[in-house]
């Protein structure tokens, strides 16, 4: 059935789709729906071509559709899900709901770490092998049993691309680890606070991209052989 419902996903427009449990790492309240289902639409080459110094009026616009794709496959696949006889909740492509604004009900980076997608990078973002960071994620949780995937080692190596470029000087260069907290890989509030006072002129919401636009994966994706050695370490 898991193949099945892959297969679906992917005919609503999803470029990637992985399964995992994560039961051990869910907010209480969604402790009966312990798997997850990731789905991941690609974000545009030529779009995130033009970032440079900051983000772009269209770059806005592109998030902003994607996220809404993303939206739209999530409802389609609490459907499904339902109309196969199981509970399901979408947790939206983009919303924050802490009292700081920068954080959502539950990370989509983190289900899909667990599914074996790919991994989180220094910029704490999710780093897909096909795509690097060039992809948006929304995330289904459900009862439904599924497989989880494995997870892979962390690939930045000694790159510092993002940390360099970073706007503000949030992204430290530490490298990803299970028990990190995100203030040591990045200052998320220092981020947030830097695109709300620079890049409202582009849209009415907070976006940048520079870390996303500058990383050696997300250019391999986009036909670009400069992604850091596999084998490099700290």
């Amino acid at each position: 059935m898991t193949e099945e419902l892959i297969r679906f996903l992917e005919a609503q427009g999803a470029d990637i789709v992985g399964t995992s449990e994560v039961g051990k790492v869910l907010p209480r309240r969604f402790a009966a729906l312990p798997f997850a289902v990731t789905i991941g639409v690609r974000l545009s080459d030529a779009v995130l071509c033009e970032i440079s110094e900051g983000p772009t009026k269209l770059y806005f616009a592109h998030y902003r559709a994607v996220n809404a794709l993303l939206d739209m496959i999530a409802t389609k696949c609490v459907g499904w899900l339902q109309r196969k006889g199981y509970n399901a909740l979408a947790i939206p492509a983009s919303q924050t709901t802490n009292e700081t604004g920068i954080a959502g009900d539950f990370p989509h980076k983190t289900a899909a770490n667990l599914a074996g997608l790919g991994f989180i990078g220094k910029n704490a973002l999710f780093i897909s092998r096909e795509f690097g960071p060039r992809v948006r994620l929304a995330t289904v949780l459900t009862d439904m049993p599924l497989p989880a995937g494995k997870m892979q080692p962390v690939l930045c190596g000694n790159c510092r691309a993002c940390a360099d470029a970073c706007p503000c000087g949030a992204i430290t260069g530490r490298m990803w680890s299970e028990d990190a907290a995100r203030e040591d890989i990045v200052e998320a509030a220092l981020c947030s606070q830097h695109m709300k006072k620079e890049y409202q002129h582009i849209g009415r919401g907070a976006v940048c991209g520079v870390c996303i636009a500058v990383c050696p994966w997300g250019k391999r994706g986009g036909k670009n052989s400069a992604a850091p050695s596999e084998t490099s370490s700290e």
